[in-house]
């Protein structure tokens, strides 16, 4: 098949996650890279950032008047004081290390969707923003250590400890992953050290993935409330557990699969 049309429909499968969790779709986006495209992991990961970021950008545009704007700002700008050193301590980290890590996120992650409700605030919650600020601290740091945006996390954060409904948790949780993004992706090159993984960035394969993430953004906005929703959330969470095994098995030598 011709390798731009395979990433087209990579970055499709990326986009229609993003669009109907509001989260999800970044975590297989550095397994897309490294084992579809063949990409070293190092080179993944920043390309991860480019393609996510871009995406959720795109689709908290296309649900502007549902998010709220002012908190995803905040929360994302949090954020920042984690991604920064999170893109920093990725380089003394192996490919195959940073796989494995990758891959038990993935399983946690996993687990985490399969067991978690529908979240709904509880009547009169007031936002919690130091537990706010700890949590966006460490999504910002695994958004730039692992090119995650952290959507699973985000989402019930908002909920849970903002009080912010569904309909706008999800929107306002792609504002933040695109902050998160952006900054690992430029903070360390703010600060001096960050050129060797933007040099390392392959810019026609992200801009090929956003292509297609985009369009399946829109896609999985237009059908999501004609999903049933738990069981969705199950066959994914399902299918990323699948996916983690498979990535430490492959970075531990487990599974023989060639690996940058």
């Amino acid at each position: 098949m011709n390798p731009t049309l395979v990433q087209l429909l990579c970055g499709l499968a990326v986009g229609i996650s993003l669009g109907i969790t509001g989260g999800g779709g970044s975590i297989i986006t550095v397994p897309l890279l490294v084992y579809i495209v063949h990409q070293h992991v190092h080179a993944a990961i920043p390309t991860s950032l480019v393609i996510v970021g871009a995406t959720a950008f795109a689709g908290y545009l296309r649900r502007l008047d549902t998010a709220r704007t002012m908190d995803g700002i905040i929360v994302g700008l949090v954020g920042v004081v984690g991604a920064v050193p999170g893109r920093l301590a990725a380089g003394f980290f192996s490919g195959r290390t940073l796989l494995l890590l990758f891959a038990l996120l993935m399983i946690v992650a996993a687990v985490f969707m399969y067991a978690s409700r529908t979240y709904e605030p509880k009547p009169g919650t007031k936002p919690h923003w130091a537990m706010v600020g700890l949590v966006g601290i460490g999504i910002g740091f695994l958004t730039g250590f692992l090119g995650v945006g952290g959507g699973f996390l985000i989402v019930p954060g908002l909920v849970l400890l903002l009080g912010l409904p569904m309909r706008e948790a999800i929107p306002t949780s792609l504002l933040v992953i695109a902050l998160n993004c952006a900054s690992g992706l430029l903070g360390p090159v703010v600060v001096g050290h960050g050129g060797a993984a933007v040099g390392a960035i392959d810019w026609h394969v992200a801009l090929v993935f956003v292509i297609g993430g985009i369009a399946g953004a829109a896609a999985g906005s237009a059908v999501v409330g004609r999903l049933h929703q738990k069981a969705l959330k199950h066959v994914f969470a399902v299918f990323v557990f699948a996916v983690g095994v498979f990535v430490a098995g492959s970075a531990t030598g487990v599974i023989p699969v060639s690996v940058k």
